[in-house]
């Protein structure tokens, strides 16, 4: 037998039979990977001339001399697997996404290819921004039995106020409003000891404490990223498998990163050469320059605007009304009370970010710890497109149909005298939802579907309860946590405004995606019909502007799957589609 066919005997040995030799259960891992990051000379620690000082606020959450050029990563793979890693999957979340927002697609794709392949799902640099001591008192104390941690969690984020009920739509949430812990005495901040020593409430960073990161952008992510690529490499050698990718919004951050160019000037050194395939879930991939790109003065311009005190947004401060890195506290804690406090009424609903509007207006109900996650997530109930998994049902109660003025629509929870539970997708009596059709409680993720009889759809097909929505809860705090509570809105929007084709900017140097023409690997592009990529027509635009092959161009559409459920499906269809295309690439990569 020839050696390449040796290897693949190997490999697919393995896939069929297992890695470890005794049938052992595979023992799969997650832990947090920090690494030194590309050089950038602005950021604190980086020792060169322009390097930043910190603010006070960041030196209170960092300390005096943090280094914040690393890039992190969330590592699962088989602890206990005897055999050669294989192939790498490096994941780039989507918009207000942190890594654990894989992690219950990694751990399943390792266990499918059976400890032969790892999950690197990466972590962008603003986490490094986020305070999460009380997220973590919360996890640790409730683990323990201590449920007042909780709100002790929620209360070092976000202290009692002296209000009047928060009213929603159809009334109040209820008469405790702003009393975190039900104590009936207007608490402060809950303090709590960090490594330093000190004992403090949430420290919250302002746009001015990270300056700096006016110099972060995609070229910045770019190199970091290129140091990824460059070690899982390293670990599986030149006939091994590695798969750059992302969701949602990252599938644009992962074309981008394929088509950039190392070696501003005459010389190429593509990031798409150092790969084997991408992989695009639930997006449809980096779009055209935007026709209002600034010109070069422009941008350098806008750069000195970003980096001076009191300039525009670095973060992304609010979405839709919502203050995000609020947002991202709460709903750390609100995970810990959904998964070891799931029946009490919601901690979350009497805090300033789910007790007033505009959350409010969409959480007119009372509702236990659990069903606040699912009210807020869940395709039935959610009127956030980007957020939405199908997590079962609020079904305790009315839920009334609102319609929107672009003609969309969502149900909302209406108030019932007692907390509204949920069920979850394994509970018998769960409503069973008929295919898809306009205004038909109990709803069946018909958000965004449009007009009644529009023509296609936002969603089709036969809704499906495919995501526990304890797992979920788990994601929130665990393994880092789910969300990005400071998403960079400065120098990287100003890059996005050129998609996937920056030559029109006119110097390398601060920003090389000049290689799209020229990405040639093959591309697997998975969306669910109930999600934002619900045809293969999402990706048209993107697999129009590359050159690979059209054989290596592969589209998947999982029937019933919100945005979220290719990543969080408890038995998840996507990693069998993903399993094997990476066999077949794995093929490719050993046969002669």
């Amino acid at each position: 037998m020839k050696p390449h066919h040796v290897a693949l005997a190997l490999v697919f040995g393995a896939l069929s039979l297992g890695s470890a030799p005794c049938s052992a259960p595979l023992e799969v891992v997650s832990e947090e990977v920090h690494l030194a990051g590309h050089p950038e000379p602005h950021t604190p620690g980086s020792g060169l001339p322009e390097e930043t000082a910190p603010t006070p606020g960041l030196a209170a959450l960092l300390g005096p001399a943090p280094s914040l050029n690393r890039v992190s990563y969330l590592r699962t793979y088989a602890a206990n697997s005897v055999a050669e890693t294989n192939t790498i999957l490096i994941l780039v979340p989507g918009f207000l996404g942190g890594a654990a927002t894989f992690a219950p697609l990694a751990e399943q794709f390792v266990t499918a290819m059976n400890g032969l392949a790892e999950v690197w799902a990466i972590d962008r640099r603003p986490n490094q921004f986020e305070d999460r001591l009380g997220g973590a008192h919360a996890a640790a104390g409730a683990e323990q039995g201590d449920l007042d941690a909780i709100a002790e969690g929620m209360e070092f984020y976000f202290p009692d106020t002296d209000n009047p009920p928060l009213v929603g739509i159809g009334g109040a949430a209820g008469p405790e409003d702003g009393d975190v812990n039900l104590n009936g005495v207007i608490d402060g901040p809950f303090l709590l000891e960090d490594d330093f020593g000190v004992s403090r409430s949430w420290v919250k960073l302002a746009q001015d404490d990270v300056r700096f990161a006016a110099y972060w952008g995609i070229d910045t992510y770019a190199r970091d990223w290129k140091l990824l690529v460059d070690a899982a490499r390293a670990k599986v050698g030149p006939n091994g498998v590695v798969v750059f990718g992302g969701h949602s919004a990252g599938t644009g951050f992962a074309g981008i990163f394929a088509a950039y160019d190392f070696d501003p000037g005459p010389g190429v050194d593509a990031a798409y050469q150092k790969i084997d395939g991408l992989l695009l879930l639930e997006g449809g991939g980096p779009g055209a320059p935007s026709p209002s790109r600034p010109s070069l003065a422009t941008y350098l311009s806008q750069v000195a605007s970003l980096s001076g005190p009191g300039g525009p947004a670095i973060y992304l401060q609010s979405f839709q009304g919502i203050d995000v890195p609020s947002l991202g506290a709460a709903a750390m804690v609100a995970g810990v009370a959904g998964l070891y406090d799931p029946t009490s009424p919601a901690v979350a609903q009497r805090t300033p970010v789910f007790g007033a509007p505009p959350i409010s207006l969409l959480f007119q109900a009372r509702f236990s710890n659990r069903a606040s996650l699912g009210a807020f997530i869940d395709d039935d109930l959610s009127s956030f497109g980007a957020f939405r998994a199908s997590v079962g049902f609020s079904s305790d109660g009315p839920n009334q149909w609102v319609a929107t003025p672009d003609g969309d629509g969502f149900y909302f929870a209406s108030p019932t005298g007692s907390v509204r539970q949920w069920q979850n997708i394994d509970d018998p009596s769960l409503p069973t939802c008929p295919p898809n059709s306009f205004n038909v409680s109990p709803g069946c993720a018909i958000v965004d579907n449009g007009a009644e009889g529009a023509s296609p759809p936002a969603v089709w097909g036969v809704e499906r309860e495919v995501t526990d929505i304890d797992d979920l809860a788990r994601v929130q705090f665990e393994n880092g946590n789910f969300a990005e509570w400071y998403y960079l809105a400065g120098r990287v929007s100003l890059d996005q405004q050129f998609g996937r084709d920056s030559t029109s900017l006119g110097n390398e140097s601060l920003l090389a995606v000049t290689q799209n023409a020229n990405m040639d690997r093959p591309v697997l592009a998975i969306g669910g019909t109930n999600g934002l990529t619900p045809l293969a027509s999402s990706w048209n635009s993107y697999f129009g502007s590359i050159a690979t092959a059209p054989e290596d161009k592969e589209i998947a559409l999982i029937e019933g799957y919100a945005h979220l459920d290719l990543l969080t499906a408890k038995n998840n269809d996507t990693v069998g589609v993903v399993r094997d295309w990476v066999v077949k690439l794995i093929g490719r990569k050993l046969a002669p």
